[in-house]
């Protein structure tokens, strides 16, 4: 394996898509100095622009570093973390991509990562100390699909060639520790590209007047696999992500029916989940739509609760069955006492107004405990599964982790 110790002048192998002779600008926040040094030379050699910064306070004095290309963070700067800085540059909206480093590989690295995903920054991956100059790389490449945009054509062909598909994220009971369901998730598997997240495609979809189209694939998607597992005698409740944009359009409820109708569903299987982030432009015909679709068994819950648009409003308004703490509170519900007040206030809120309330985000034990503890109904996380395709679910859902049967330890423990 060669290092960047090793091979500090080396250039990194050209595998970008990006355009000639364009200057990009990358911060490095390390306070290794040699380190920063080593990695500001070897990206310098590569066409950017670097600046260093020993960490946190630098930044937040010097906040106009911070419109660039590329950061580069080690995961340990003394009296701060990686998650620190991740969650400043959450703070100040960046959108740059960021390459989180360190000298040990290990899960919390992984699932730091994962976290900004999920919060909306563009995590390019993690980057050991010495570093892979190939994983490098292959890094600095992704950076590049993702500043390529996606354009319309792409999306059309997407949608005509049918390059979207499901994964599924199991949804555990956490009374019981039983599988109650899954949530089932779109990605585009793109000729070129590779696989693509919809944080990099929805907008698009959205702002082209594509979205409709693409919801209706995923909730055939959806009902065709609901159909199969019930014939195969699998009976979870399945939930898919509804636009709130495709309450205004015609014929949605018939489209609906007939989907159903189709791949034989039962619609008290299926949740239609609407995300609490985009306001609902007339609230009188949106209840008139969701109730008449939860006459016909479907149930309805809001997701990503406390971070959108008018969060209440909806709730009071809305005839729905379920809601969805956002995993930001979840996932730091361990370490941060203003996150578990939340947590709680939420769960209790759903218990008075009889909802069922699904805790997302779930990444540690401690997490999962907590949650049990408040009696929050669902949990969902990357602590008991990612989102994966159909034949892993399958196989999963016959043989689920230690971390799901660490609840149901929990619940004979205490019946006994």
């Amino acid at each position: 394996m060669q290092t960047l110790h090793a091979q500090r002048c080396e250039r990194i192998p050209d595998t970008r898509l990006r355009m000639p002779y364009m200057t990009r600008h990358a911060l490095i926040i390390d306070d290794d100095p040699d380190f920063r040094e080593l990695i500001s030379g070897l990206l310098s050699a590569h066409g950017f622009d670097c600046t260093q910064s020993e960490g946190l306070q630098d930044i937040a004095c010097n906040p106009a570093c911070l419109e660039t290309d590329l950061i580069l963070v080690d995961y340990e700067l003394g009296d701060f973390t990686g998650d620190d800085v991740l969650g400043y540059l959450r703070e100040r909206n960046v959108e740059a991509g960021i390459i989180l480093m360190s000298a040990c590989h290990n899960d919390d690295m992984q699932a730091m990562v994962a976290r900004g995903k999920r919060s909306g920054l563009e995590m390019l991956g993690q980057l050991g100390k010495p570093c892979d100059i190939m994983h490098l790389a292959s890094l600095l490449a992704e950076l590049d699909k993702q500043r390529n945009p996606l354009s319309l054509d792409e999306l059309d062909d997407a949608l005509t060639e049918r390059q979207l598909h499901l994964v599924y994220q199991p949804k555990i009971d956490l009374a019981s520790g039983r599988l109650s369901g899954a949530e089932a998730l779109v990605r585009w598997q793109h000729p070129l590209r590779g696989m693509v997240m919809p944080n990099q495609f929805i907008a698009l979809a959205e702002r082209t007047n594509r979205i409709e189209a693409l919801t209706w694939q995923v909730i055939e998607h959806g009902f065709r696999q609901q159909g199969q597992w019930q014939s195969q005698g699998l009976h979870l409740d399945l939930a898919l992500n509804l636009s709130p944009q495709l309450l205004r359009t015609r014929d949605m409820l018939k489209t609906l029916d007939a989907l159903a109708s189709q791949h034989h569903v039962d619609p008290h299987s299926i949740t239609l989940e609407l995300t609490e982030s985009c306001g609902i432009d007339c609230l009188t015909y949106a209840r008139h739509l969701l109730n008449a679709i939860r006459d016909r068994g479907y149930r309805l819950a809001l997701d990503d609760f406390g971070t959108g648009f008018s969060s209440m409003m909806q709730l009071y308004n809305l005839p729905f069955d379920e809601l969805k703490i956002d995993q930001c509170f979840v996932g730091r519900s361990d370490s941060h006492p203003e996150a578990r007040a939340i947590t709680r206030t939420i769960v209790e809120l759903g218990q008075r107004l009889n909802l069922a309330v699904v805790g997302e985000g779930i990444e540690t034990a401690e997490q999962r405990d907590y949650l049990c503890d408040t009696r929050c109904n669902i949990g969902q996380g990357y602590l008991f599964a990612r989102p994966m395709p159909v034949t892993d679910f399958n196989a999963w859902s016959r043989c689920p982790p230690s971390a799901v049967n660490a609840i149901s330890q929990r619940h004979t423990s205490a019946v006994h």
